[in-house]
């Protein structure tokens, strides 16, 4: 029978180490994993490989981390909404390797599925390509890129039961499920936590075969306020 995941968010932190590289899930705050991430914060990690979509929204999500020094290289798609990103990587101060949004998603889903990688025609002739293999099939000319995969993950979700069974929330899905399949160590934020079974199978949308720690979501940092909990 699966055991009980659920631990407090010093626990659940406590495994990522510094040089480690975290999928982080969410775009532009819809989705985002803000409890995890203040968790984070106040961990003694340093160095870190974010693999995200964004580097947040505003001054909210993996940005929190880049402003604390945290952060060595960011792999995303986009980093315009987030200005101190964009001060932080003018100044040198951390690595950033932007990616189609496709190819990145793309990306962790075939590490996930435990495939090399893939063929895509998108970036071709542009900058994307530079120092990639490139493969002809059919007489058309594809990029061959690489599977992502990381250390640990930190996504969120509406609902999860002590299993680590997660169900998500309209378009708060987007990277969370990816990141979840692409690591190797899996934590998740829920806010509202069930007992095994009470999540319909059918509705389960990140089994918890890929979940290895589940935490309550701080929802004051949602910007829910609790008195509508």
């Amino acid at each position: 029978m699966p055991k009980n995941k659920v631990v407090s968010l010093e626990e659940a932190v406590s495994h990522i180490e510094s040089g480690m590289t975290v999928a982080v899930g969410g775009f532009l705050s819809q989705g985002d994993p803000l409890t995890l991430i203040h968790g984070l914060k106040e961990a003694d990690v340093k160095d870190l490989t974010i693999i995200s979509c964004t580097g947040g929204f505003r001054d909210r999500g993996v940005v929190e981390l880049v402003k604390l020094g945290k952060v060595r290289k960011l792999i995303a798609s986009h980093i315009g909404t987030t200005p101190d990103v964009v001060k932080a990587y003018h100044a040198g101060e951390i690595e950033v390797e932007l990616r189609p949004q496709g190819t990145l998603a793309e990306q962790m889903r075939s590490g996930g599925a435990g495939l090399g990688g893939f063929l895509t025609p998108t970036g071709m002739g542009t900058v994307v390509a530079e120092g990639k293999e490139h493969i002809e099939v059919n007489g058309k000319t594809y990029l061959l890129e690489k599977a992502l995969r990381a250390d640990v993950a930190l996504v969120r979700a509406h609902d999860g039961d002590t299993w680590g069974n997660l169900r998500y929330r309209g378009t708060a899905s987007n990277y969370n499920p990816v990141c979840a399949a692409c690591s190797d160590y899996t934590i998740a934020e829920v806010e509202y936590l069930y007992s095994p079974g009470e999540i319909a199978p059918e509705s389960v949308q990140t089994p918890g075969l890929y979940v290895n720690a589940v935490v309550r979501a701080d929802l004051s940092y949602l910007g829910i306020p609790l008195t509508q909990c």
